[in-house]
């Protein structure tokens, strides 16, 4: 099941961050910083739950200038990753592009991570800017 997180799965979120990222590369969320994305309205943040209702996996779109929508992150817990939880996931981001009329969605992808890469050229994304 996925739906729109609210300040309850905060937690959850965090606990998904710090699984998934290693903080020596990447910058994760603070707990505080993911209450802050939630009360704002720019923030579209989505839980994909088991089924006990538990966030699993998680995706955040941002809207940026009411023109684009800036896919900053997405997660998913290991044991679920056999799943169609990503995908789940992506899928919302797009959609929910789509239904706000917005037709840009910037994707942020480390350099080094070539599989995300090649899935998202075949999806039909394309490198807009690289950034070291």
């Amino acid at each position: 099941m996925i739906r729109l997180a609210t300040k309850n799965d905060a937690e959850a979120i965090y606990a998904i961050e710090k699984a998934m990222f290693d903080d020596s590369i990447y910058c994760g969320l603070s707990l505080k910083e993911i209450n802050k994305l939630l009360s704002k309205k720019s923030t579209y943040l989505y839980v994909y739950c088991n089924e006990k209702n538990m966030p699993v996996g998680y995706s955040l779109g941002i809207i940026i200038n009411r023109k684009a929508i800036w896919f900053n992150s997405l997660a998913v817990l290991k044991e679920y990753q056999s799943t169609d939880a990503a995908k789940t996931l992506f899928n919302i981001i797009e959609t929910t592009s789509k239904n706000l009329h917005l037709n840009t969605i910037i994707l942020e992808i480390r350099k080094d991570n070539k599989a995300l890469h090649r899935r998202y050229k075949n999806m039909g994304y394309s490198i807009w800017k690289e950034l070291e």
